[in-house]
């Protein structure tokens, strides 16, 4: 029976037997194992019976499942929407990076003040991006109010 897992040192020892039965474990990482399994029973236990498990699960045949599997067809994503969505975050990172420029270059006004007005102008333009998405959602066939805007 496997043995809960002790301090650090063990716990990446039992993470290199997993890589070593793979065959994924570097030469260097074989003799920090070794040392380790040299110091550590528990650890050397482990390594025996996890090895032990792996060899009858290899040897053992393969069995066919008494029912069909059949996986759910995947979502196709719409890639035109990614890289519109993409296009997008890229507008407003440049259109809020040369809208607090402009606002913290301007006559004199507070670092604070002038973040507060881009930050108000990215909410108003935040809530325009919104509207937008719900009009393309909604279709273009129908006129719509969507709170003061009659979208056509």
């Amino acid at each position: 029976m496997l043995t809960p897992v002790p301090p650090s040192k063990c716990q990446r020892a039992r993470e290199a037997v997993s890589l070593q039965l793979d065959g994924e474990l570097s030469e260097l990482g074989s003799a920090r194992l070794s040392v380790h399994l040299r110091e550590c029973a528990a650890c050397a236990a482990y390594a025996r019976e996890v090895t032990a498990i792996a060899g009858r699960l290899r040897a053992a045949p393969f069995e066919q499942p008494g029912i069909a599997v059949a996986l759910p067809a995947r979502r196709r994503r719409r890639p035109g929407l990614q890289i519109a969505a993409a296009g997008a975050a890229a507008a407003l990172a440049a259109v809020s990076s040369v809208a607090l420029d402009h606002a913290l270059r301007s006559s004199g006004r507070p670092a604070e003040t002038a973040t507060q007005s881009v930050n108000q102008s990215l909410q108003q333009d935040i809530i325009n991006q919104h509207i937008l998405a719900m009009e393309r959602k909604l279709g273009p066939d129908v006129g719509r109010r969507v709170g003061r805007l009659t979208l056509l």
